[in-house]
């Protein structure tokens, strides 16, 4: 069924209808957190980045985003160490030989993939857009030359969510010139004809107009026996909207139709209130301590200013030579006026309001630092860093990092697992997949996440598990008994796993209680062989016995025959 480009049109309007509530918002928060990643889709110079934001007078907000963004990079996905791992789902007993093995070399080559694409530059500029606009937009493509990684600005897209509050559909804008337009869609059968024409002008126009990415699920998909790019589960459609030269070119016109078989782009969310679209970030949260640090540095400034060059009061006799204030000048006064004072401060702060307008900053700038949690992503970016464990940052921040949890499971939700199996579908699909052993097509894949910050929120609670250990340990010396409340197996388990430990070096049940029958049977058996030993002892010493005895003489006998003797009387 082809798409119909006006309503595509109509919808794209009313997705940025509804998102017109947040855009004051983001605009804010780009100024003072993020300058240079938000663009207004209706500006007509969206294209020219300005380089600095004259308004700023602190940039304590871009310097604290920056720390952010640098430390959820190191914290949960660091190009340095690894930070995913594949696994195999259900039973370990009933997957096939080699599966595991197959997958950690997967895992490996993936690991490679990732690392030749922009996935880590681009993932980084992602988490300060998640910090400063509670929202960001991945789209990841393959080609024949690898993978890549298109991260799309805040104000050039629109989201869409589906029931399970899932983003499934984006719409975002690229502002094009007639010869980009060309390059990619020259024999487009829609394409207008002032486009087509501005190849024969001495001089390309430079002119921009805007150029709409649309990709959402189809609602009248059809599984069919050989799938082309316009029948696969996700459309993916580039158009020129209707409108005025600039904006669009009259009447809307599709440029290319394909598709996808998975959806292409990831929408990390910060937190999301209910079932909104866009989520809310940190940034918003510290928004108000931010305008009020611009005030009070400038307030600062100004007093320092005073202190270093204070307004200054000149006796009247002055103003005819006028007071020269520069460093060596020389001023005339009449000296014969006694009582005023020729030049003199008329007012300058005291030190000690100034102190008091420091102190006061460095609180706002803390309230910054704590919304942002500078504090706790400097501690896995000191110096250090390569000492510091997940255990050890559990112990120092362990507060922080629980109220960080649900941010860390949202982004390997919304972020890193969807990444993770489309990064292993294109492998797939471009012949870059390691040989897989017998068995795999039917393997179910699950994904495992070893990063700094994923593993010290799962050590949160292992310090239960150590405490009641340590207490059980402690009470077992006086009462043994105690011992019998405690499933020591399932314990050991649960902290293996918290510390995640990989499940190949962890044995199943099955083979622990075949270790302990083994070792039960060699007790009998080494049991056995000591009563054996012993009897075999007593015997031996009951021989001996008996050759002393008949080596013994008495009274011409020895002592075996007198004792038989003895005994032939008695009977």
């Amino acid at each position: 069924m082809a798409i119909d480009v006006d309503k595509l049109a109509y919808r794209y309007e009313e997705l940025r209808s509804e998102r017109a509530n947040w855009e004051s918002t983001w605009r804010e928060c780009a100024e003072l957190f993020n300058p240079g990643r938000y663009r207004d889709d209706t500006e007509t110079n969206a294209h020219r980045i300005p380089l600095v934001n004259p308004k700023l007078v602190s940039s304590k907000g871009i310097l604290a985003m920056r720390s952010m963004a640098s430390g959820m990079q190191g914290g949960m996905a660091s190009p340095v160490r690894p930070w995913f791992r594949l696994v195999a789902k259900g039973d370990p007993q009933f997957i096939p030989d080699g599966v595991n093995a197959w997958l950690d070399r997967v895992t490996q080559v993936m690991t490679a993939v990732l690392h030749q694409s922009n996935f880590y530059n681009a993932t980084h500029t992602l988490y300060s857009d998640i910090g400063t606009f509670g929202t960001g937009l991945l789209v990841e493509t393959a080609n024949e030359d690898g993978i890549y990684f298109h991260l799309v600005r805040c104000g050039e897209y629109v989201l869409d969510i589906n029931g399970n509050d899932e983003v499934d559909t984006f719409f975002r804008r690229l502002y094009m010139t007639p010869r980009q337009i060309l390059d990619r869609w020259e024999h487009a059968p829609d394409l207008p004809d002032f486009i087509k024409r501005s190849r024969e002008r001495k001089v390309m126009t430079t002119e921009r107009y805007d150029v709409i990415h649309a990709v959402f699920p189809r609602t009248d998909f059809k599984p069919a026996k050989r799938l082309t790019a316009e029948s696969k589960p996700f459309a993916s459609v580039y158009y020129l909207p209707g409108g005025s030269s600039g904006h669009g070119t009259g009447k809307a016109c599709i440029l290319e139709e394909g598709g996808f078989d998975m959806f292409p782009a990831f929408a990390p969310r910060w937190d999301v209130s209910g079932s909104d679209v866009y989520g809310r970030s940190p940034a918003m949260d510290v928004l108000p301590d931010c305008k009020m640090l611009q005030a009070m540095t400038t307030t600062l400034r100004k007093t320092q200013h005073k202190i270093a060059d204070p307004p200054l009061v000149a006796d009247q006799s002055l103003r005819a030579t006028g007071v020269k204030l520069i460093p060596g000048g020389l001023s005339f006064f009449d000296s014969t006026r006694t009582g005023t004072t020729p030049v003199a401060p008329i007012h300058q702060p005291e030190a000690a309001a100034l102190q008091t307008v420091m102190t006061a900053i460095q609180e706002v700038e803390q309230n910054i630092d704590d919304g942002l949690y500078v504090d706790l992503f400097r501690l896995m970016l000191e110096d250090q860093r390569s000492r510091i464990t997940a255990t050890e940052i559990n112990a120092k921040e362990r507060e922080r990092i629980v109220m960080l949890g649900p941010v860390v499971e949202r982004l390997h939700k919304e972020l890193f697992d969807p990444v993770i199996r489309r990064t292993f579908a294109l492998m797939q699909e471009w012949g870059a997949m390691p040989t897989p052993p017998e068995g795999v097509d039917a393997l179910d894949v699950d994904v495992s996440f070893e990063s700094a910050l994923a593993q010290a929120q799962r050590q949160v609670t292992t310090s239960n598990i150590e405490a009641g250990f340590a207490f059980i340990g402690q009470a077992a010396a006086a009462v043994p008994e105690i011992l019998d409340i405690v499933d020591t197996d399932a314990m050991g388990r649960a902290y293996l796993d918290r510390i995640n430990m990989p499940s190949s070096v962890i044995r199943e049940e099955s083979a622990v209680e075949e270790i302990r029958e083994q070792r039960a049977q060699a007790a009998a058996q080494q049991q056995q062989m000591e009563t054996m030993n012993q009897g075999v002892n007593q015997l031996v010493d009951a021989t001996k016995a008996m050759e002393n005895m008949s080596n013994t003489n008495i009274s011409g006998q020895n002592a075996l025959e007198a004792l038989t003797g003895g005994l032939g009387n008695v009977l």
